[in-house]
């Protein structure tokens, strides 16, 4: 089969191979893809290496099932499915075939497209882990739940688009996110009672002058840069403190957390059980466990057109499109959509 490796910064170089069909592990799936998206962290993973480090950094997959390990006993040959691939390993979604978890695989709804399903996986459980995990929000499924406000950095990324609509299926409020040049796109999605352009400068004021005397007390930081931190965490000590999660580390090694807020990481690696330096096996057991229901209450969601995916565009020439695509990333040049690879839409295949 051919697969694509990446390698090199800042200048970016992909190298095509042949190489053999993986054979699913025990608890594995071989999935035959149809498509997988790009994700910001492809380049970040391979920033210092060259092409001895280089390595296929698809970790959002979708296609047909071709094969099971042998104690997978919900999927089977010709399954209709996504999955999260298993970062840094082997088989990554950048070929013909990908392995992934079973775990952290999950059925496509019919009335979802391949392309459109490839834009799910990573940037949906990040978000889900972020808000019921990490910030310890009341799930979806919770009743009687008070007013719980919450906000939201980055709503036209992914992440923080899917944690908008997780936000408003757990009916919290208010919902305050924070947007730029794609707001329309935000507002499109009908979740954020108060949305606020970065533009416009002095967030923390202006998210603060919205809220009109309400709290948030839990903040997400789908951003977790350029010090959309420092902003968060003055809103949240206007408010009393509070809590917040982020997804990259703070890179001022001198910020101090303000007293009466708590930051957590979210790492989305802990879907598939794996501990990281920020989190315990204890809490690794969990989100693997957390992950394992919550991927296949998405597919519930879906089918039930309860949960809409991200904006899309499917690059041109299926594998030789992805490096242009994973440049545009690394250059910023993406914004309220999620690029996607059709492995069909490859010359010579």
């Amino acid at each position: 089969m051919q697969e694509v490796v990446l390698y090199g910064a800042p200048k970016l170089t992909t190298k095509k191979r042949q190489i053999d069909i993986p054979k699913p592990g025990p608890k594995e799936v071989l999935v035959k893809v149809v498509a997988t998206g790009l994700n910001p962290k492809d380049w970040k993973w391979i920033s210092e290496s060259g092409e001895d480090g280089a390595v296929n950094a698809g970790d959002d997959v979708t296609g047909i099932v071709a094969s099971v390990g042998s104690h997978v006993w919900e999927y089977k040959p010709g399954d209709r499915v996504a999955a999260f691939h298993r970062m840094g390993a082997p088989f990554g979604g950048y070929a013909e075939y990908a392995i992934a978890p079973a775990s952290t695989t999950f059925p496509l709804p019919p009335n979802i497209s391949f392309e459109a399903g490839a834009g799910l996986p990573l940037s949906f459980m990040t978000a889900a882990i972020a808000l019921y995990q990490s910030l310890q929000l009341p799930l979806p499924t919770a009743a009687n739940k008070k007013d719980i406000g919450v906000l939201i950095y980055g709503g036209a990324s992914a992440v923080g688009a899917f944690a908008l609509q997780l936000a408003k299926l757990s009916n919290f409020k208010p919902i305050v996110t924070v947007a730029g040049s794609s707001i329309d796109f935000v507002e499109s999605l009908g979740a954020a009672t108060h949305i606020i352009d970065y533009r416009k400068g002095n967030v923390a004021a202006e998210i603060l002058k919205a809220l009109d005397g309400k709290k948030v007390n839990h903040a997400f930081d789908a951003i977790s840069g350029k010090g959309t931190h420092e902003v968060i965490s003055e809103v949240l000590v206007a408010c009393g403190g509070g809590r917040i999660d982020i997804v990259d580390p703070v890179q001022d090694k001198m910020w101090k957390w303000p007293a009466g807020v708590e930051y957590s990481r979210t790492f989305v690696a802990s879907a598939y059980y794996q501990k990281h330096a920020n989190i315990g096996e204890e809490r690794a057991i969990a989100d693997g466990e957390f992950a394992y229901w919550f991927y296949r209450y998405l597919s519930h969601l879906l089918a039930e057109g309860k949960f809409k995916t991200h904006p899309h565009e499917v690059l041109p020439g299926g594998l030789d499109g992805i490096l242009d695509g994973v440049q545009r990333l690394y250059d910023g040049k993406v914004s309220a959509k999620k690029l996607v690879a059709r492995i069909a839409d490859t010359p010579g295949l």
